[in-house]
């Protein structure tokens, strides 16, 4: 009866451990889908300040775009 019981309980610890495999897993994913929005948004912002750069140089030296 005991033994029975044991064998459940070890069941669901190794549930629970997997669970939180998998919540550990989702997590990272989470972070790295953050990152990836934060360099994104580095890069468009350097993009927006490379393009206003180009259109300083342009109207300095009298060309229009």
């Amino acid at each position: 009866m005991f033994e029975l019981f044991n064998v459940g309980l070890e069941m669901q610890k190794r549930m629970i451990d997997m669970q939180m495999q998998g919540v550990e897993v989702a997590r990272d994913m989470v972070e790295a889908a953050h990152k990836q929005v934060q360099t994104g948004m580095a890069a468009h912002q350097a993009g927006e300040a490379g393009m206003k750069a180009m259109k300083s140089w342009m109207n300095l030296w009298g060309v229009r775009g």
